[in-house]
């Protein structure tokens, strides 16, 4: 779906604060790009999108916790069509070395090291044949001590979604709390039946300088699509690190229900689930159940995404 141009003002205080943000992230794009010289016209500023999303997340194991996380790709076409900036809140354990699940806009309560950074960034993505992409990026997280990251990545992709995709996927990465220079490699298994399902497998293990042995994970993925902007999305997980004191630190399901509400770019999502998980030696295992809400408002874009993002 294309970005959408510049709106004129409305009355309703929804539209109006959304309206208001877009055009805060796709002028603050234009205004680095011209840092470099650009004589681009206002639109080519406006292909600039993210989404906010506020949550209220509970469970027996982590207790209450409210999140928000956001993301903004700011478009530099003075620099380079390939090139592009970003901003966001988001986990760098996901992020930076990929060693634990992506857990979407919002937070995964589950995680290892659910612990959330602002970081900015600028990205660089090249296809370079049938089925193969370069990416790179460098950034630094919005805090102190100085910790910058830097990672390379190769993508290959092999076959077609109605009869099954192959993903392959290494990174190599250095930040400094990731445990210095690492790798990651990561093997993803899709496949459409019909329309509305989607069936994923994802198999991934990372080592660094200073890592617990080799952190690895595993999720089955089912995405339900239903008309009318609606989805369900039904993961189950399983992770660990080959050296840590628990070697398996968590395995658990988890549901969410997902549906734009008021408007095309706002989306209400409720989640539950349970899962089993133990970080010390000295506790037992049990199991902890999880229920959630969040909201999800897209700006520069209509597009809905049916991937949960309170995983």
């Amino acid at each position: 779906m294309p970005a959408e141009s510049t709106l004129p003002a409305r009355s309703n205080w929804l539209d109006a604060s959304r309206d208001l943000l877009y055009s805060a992230v796709w002028r603050s794009a234009m205004k680095v790009d011209r840092w470099f010289g650009s004589i681009e016209p206002d639109v080519a500023y406006t292909q600039a999108s993210g989404s906010i999303a506020p949550a209220v997340l509970w469970s027996q194991y982590h207790g209450l916790q409210t999140e928000l996380r956001f993301h903004a790709d700011l478009p530099l076409p003075e620099l380079n069509d390939e090139l592009h900036a970003f901003i966001g809140r988001l986990n760098p354990t996901e992020f930076v070395a990929e060693s634990q699940p992506e857990s979407g806009q919002l937070p995964n309560p589950f995680a290892p090291s659910p612990q959330d950074q602002t970081i900015f960034g600028i990205q660089f993505s090249k296809p370079t044949g049938p089925g193969v992409r370069l990416d790179a990026g460098i950034g630094v997280p919005l805090s102190w001590p100085f910790n910058p990251y830097g990672k390379v990545g190769y993508l290959y992709a092999l076959g077609e979604p109605q009869s099954g995709v192959l993903f392959w996927r290494q990174d190599v990465f250095y930040q400094n709390s990731q445990g210095g220079f690492g790798v990651t490699n990561r093997i993803d298994l899709q496949r459409l039946f019909g329309q509305y399902l989607l069936l994923g497998w994802t198999a991934s293990t990372t080592v660094a300088q200073r890592s617990a042995g080799f952190a690895s994970y595993s999720t089955l993925d089912a995405v339900v699509a239903f008309p009318n902007r609606r989805a369900i999305d039904i993961e189950a997980e399983i992770d660990g690190s080959s050296r840590a004191p628990v070697p398996l630190h968590d395995y658990g399901v988890k549901v969410a229900y997902r549906r734009s509400i008021l408007r095309d770019w706002l989306v209400l999502e409720i989640r539950t689930g349970v899962d089993y998980p133990k970080d010390y030696v000295w506790q037992r295992r049990a199991p902890s159940l999880g229920i959630g809400a969040g909201l999800e408002m897209y700006f520069g874009t209509y597009e809905f995404q049916a991937r949960a993002v309170t995983f």
